[in-house]
């Protein structure tokens, strides 16, 4: 097994340049399906020949198919035949092992969720037990394509925790996984190549890659679950960092007074405050009852004043944590992420308030008035993570290599 193939090395200027003009091709037709072989070299400035010779392999591997013929251009000759990607050219898995389930999707070459299987996460969260068992739910997928068993590109694996860059789980606190390596459990059972990654940076690939517009160079996806996570992308790449842990938040501080904690981390932080179990503990300490978030929902909806007040004492919280994050970061693009994300549009205004003067003017003394970035919910659902799974192999066949590290 393979794991994180698309760090793979090339060897040859051949093979490198045949990499970039298949990434390239295979990138026009992901935003502008069923353009003509003489479009394609319009617009990449590659030869006609080459365009040619490129998509007949293309064609021949079953990621792309013929379509209509085009008209005759202005200036007259033969008329074309439209390109675009086939849909049941490849397949991709994606699992997202989550703090209370394990999901599995399968995406098709067209980014559409085909298949979709879930499980509640064992009680015993062991690594062997956890990987037996969406092993499992993987090979339910399997079965029920069998046509595909050739075209399934590879797996990827999303986890509610820090991972470097060799895909070690450094640290998943409430999976209670600390140094834990899974290619030696799924090893034996799935002879594809595999993908690791932290739930948040898989979350900001799909909104880069598949929220149904061009990649933007700058996104912040920031995920409000069982915990909180983010993940940044910067010039269409994951910001990884020096050991691969960027964009780690949850221990971001925002109220230093605060004794609300998280598992395994200090009070007052951003996950302490501003996840899940944070949420639901503030409404318990307010009302002394416990309740789940449908009932908090609920009781927003009929206006239950104890409710409100949480939810606008959340608020605030996530707007001086954003604020922070904006002003570090900059980027184009927010986007929230998780369970928690129904939640935004109630504390809408508190954002944009906190939000509206975070950028510094021209002048460097005073603030702008217009943000220049925007606010949105993922429209993935509870699909993100297990989908981000998918994207990082499918983001594989569309990226470039980078050529400042080929060297």
């Amino acid at each position: 097994m393979k794991t994180n193939a698309n760090q793979k090395k090339l060897t040859t200027d051949a093979s490198l340049l045949k990499q970039i003009n298949f990434a390239r091709i295979l990138s026009l037709l992901r935003y502008h399906p069923r353009l003509s072989r003489a479009e394609i070299a319009r617009r990449t400035g590659l030869t006609r020949s080459t365009v040619t010779v490129i998509t007949a392999e293309l064609i021949a591997t079953g990621l792309l198919r013929e379509g209509k013929e085009t008209a005759s251009g202005t200036e007259g000759g033969r008329p074309g035949v439209e390109l675009e990607l086939d849909p049941e050219g490849a397949f991709f898995i994606g699992v997202a092992l989550g703090d209370e389930n394990i999901r599995v999707i399968e995406l098709n070459l067209a980014a559409q969720v085909t298949r979709r299987v879930e499980a509640s996460m064992t009680a015993d969260t062991d690594p062997a037990t956890v990987t037996r068992q969406l092993v499992e739910l993987i090979q339910q997928v399997w079965q029920a394509n069998p046509d595909g068993e050739a075209k399934y590109r590879g797996i990827g694996i999303t986890v509610p925790g820090s991972l470097n860059r060799e895909g070690i789980i450094l640290r998943a606190p409430r999976l209670h996984w600390q140094n834990v390596d899974l290619r030696p459990y799924l090893n034996p059972h799935l002879d594809v190549p595999l993908f690791i990654e932290n739930d948040a940076n898989a979350g900001a690939l799909v909104e880069t890659y598949l929220s149904g517009s061009m990649p933007s160079h700058s996104l912040l996806y920031l995920f409000l679950g069982v915990g909180v996570g983010a993940g940044m992308v910067l010039n269409n790449r994951l910001l990884r960092g020096a050991g691969g842990t960027a964009s780690e938040v949850r221990e971001l501080m925002i109220d230093p007074h605060s004794s609300q904690t998280s598992v395994g981390g200090r009070a007052g932080t951003l996950e302490a405050l501003c996840s899940k179990v944070g949420l639901l503990s503030a409404y318990h300490q307010q009302s002394g009852e416990s309740i789940d978030l449908n009932t908090l929902l609920s009781r927003l909806e009929q206006a239950d004043a104890i409710a409100q007040a949480v939810v606008k004492q959340w608020g605030t919280y996530l707007s001086w944590g954003v604020r922070g994050l904006v002003g570090v970061l900059n980027p184009e693009r927010i986007v929230f992420g998780g369970s928690l994300a129904v939640l935004v549009p109630y504390v809408q205004e508190q954002l944009d308030e906190m939000l509206q003067n975070c950028l510094p003017d021209r002048s460097g003394y005073g603030f702008d008035s217009a943000a220049r970035f925007r606010l949105e919910i993922s429209q993935f659902g509870e699909d993100s993570a297990a989908i981000g799974g998918a994207v990082l192999v499918y983001e594989s066949l569309f990226q470039m290599p980078d050529l400042l590290l080929l060297h």
